[in-house]
């Protein structure tokens, strides 16, 4: 299954991109392609004799979804990905090594919202994705470097890579990163939100409005060296962006990888 957004191909029954993270699209089968096409040309063939003006009111679909706190369409569709098909729902299961998803049990859990921008930030470190970690930054912050740097964004991925093989190789330990979210701030006050959208607009000349803001509390088991780190998710237009991610990646096209990674 290729994935849509970096074009990695992904295992067929896969859910998640291993390269940078995106939910994958689920293929239809055989049956609901025919059903579909089957509604099509009936739609598009009305019987004259049961023809009739479409009802004027919202789909019942709208109005189900009226009222949700997720108001992001991409949440909404894994909502339905789960009540359809609760077997293909990601989960934090397995543990460090295992080659599964983050540590933490078998509990099923959603990668919805900032948790989704979460799993990219230790992830793309552990698993040396720079496709995961361009992931965590809004489009405006790509023309930010290209203007800045004269790079591109697969120049920019590619830094990333090798900036975090050569720091797993210096700093981590063998075996795959584990993490849970510890304690969760949503930031509300107006003065802060601010405060955020200023430093957007000085250090990267990003206009975007801020509709959220969350501060994280990550606990990272990396081989048994436990750590705790602390980032600050903004969600920009529908994507969730890490102010972190940002400052990471500024930093490694300023250096120009030091001549070393």
């Amino acid at each position: 299954m290729k994935c849509e957004h970096c074009g990695y191909d992904a295992p067929e029954r896969a859910v998640i991109c291993p390269e940078c993270g995106e939910i994958l699209p689920r293929p239809k089968k055989a049956e609901e392609e025919e059903t579909e096409k089957a509604a099509v040309q009936k739609k598009t063939a009305p019987d004259a004799d049961s023809f009739s003006m479409p009802f004027l009111s919202a789909p019942a679909d709208l109005e189900k979804a009226d009222g949700i706190a997720a108001e992001d369409p991409e949440v909404l569709r894994r909502q339905k990905q789960e009540k359809d098909h609760p077997s293909d729902t990601p989960h934090r299961g397995g543990s460090r090594g295992s080659g599964g998803g983050p540590g933490g049990g078998a509990v099923l859990r959603l990668f919805g919202g900032y948790k989704l921008a979460v799993y990219r930030y230790v992830k793309g470190v552990d698993r040396e994705s720079g496709s995961m970690y361009v992931a965590l930054v809004p489009d405006a912050y790509m023309d930010y470097l290209e203007t800045t740097y004269s790079t591109t964004r697969r120049e920019v991925k590619s830094m990333m890579q090798d900036y975090f093989k050569y720091w797993n190789k210096n700093y981590g330990t063998d075996g795959r990163m584990s993490y849970d979210i510890g304690k969760t701030e949503e930031i509300t006050d107006a003065d802060e939100i601010s405060a955020l959208e200023s430093e957007l607009k000085t250090d990267y000349n990003i206009t975007g409005e801020i509709k959220k803001a969350v501060t994280v509390s990550v606990n990272i088991d990396d081989g048994g060296t436990k750590a705790s780190e602390q980032a600050t998710f903004v969600k920009i237009g529908n994507r969730w962006c890490c102010m972190k991610a940002m400052e990471d990646i500024d930093f490694v096209c300023q250096n120009d990888g030091y001549n070393v990674w």
